[in-house]
């Protein structure tokens, strides 16, 4: 009988720490944390709030690059963003005026990420081996030479 009722302690301290981590857990975890995912879900509008957004979409674009936006279009790179190749938005535009000069990527790194050929792309995609496709050295603007970014088509 005596072993019992240390037997008996020792589950009343378990229970009690248990019962104490699962009320700690509930008055310090934020009801939002795991909404989402493992982080807390409130955090999104507060970054939202700080921080604003700096891409806006080729839609964005449209307004005051018209030739270009049109060329975008009807090429084969509609489903990019100009974001993609140039920076974001907020680069340039800030509040509605232009704010600076737009960065361009002109290197043929930029086109390859997705025209390299690689195994696992579909076959209608696209694809280029860039040692035999360019006869000079893979450096610069080399696609650019031959191709427009807006509408690619050589």
């Amino acid at each position: 009988m005596e072993h019992a009722r240390h037997v008996f302690r020792i589950a009343l301290v378990l229970l009690v720490v248990i019962t104490a981590i699962f009320l700690g857990r509930g008055f310090l975890v934020p009801r939002s944390y795991g909404t989402f995912g493992p982080y807390r879900a409130d955090n999104v509008a507060e970054q939202m709030k700080i921080r604003p957004p700096a891409h806006a979409g080729a839609a964005s674009c449209a307004p005051c690059h018209k030739a270009k936006s049109e060329a975008h279009d009807a090429g084969g790179h509609k489903a990019v963003s100009c974001e993609v190749c140039h920076a974001p938005l907020l680069r340039h535009v800030t509040n509605g005026t232009v704010s600076g000069k737009m960065p361009v990527d002109r290197s043929f790194t930029l086109c390859a990420r997705c025209h390299r050929r690689i195994q696992g792309r579909p076959d209608k995609f696209p694809q280029v081996i860039l040692e035999q496709h360019v006869t000079s050295k893979l450096e610069g603007a080399v696609c650019l030479d031959c191709h427009d970014p807006h509408s690619p088509k050589p």
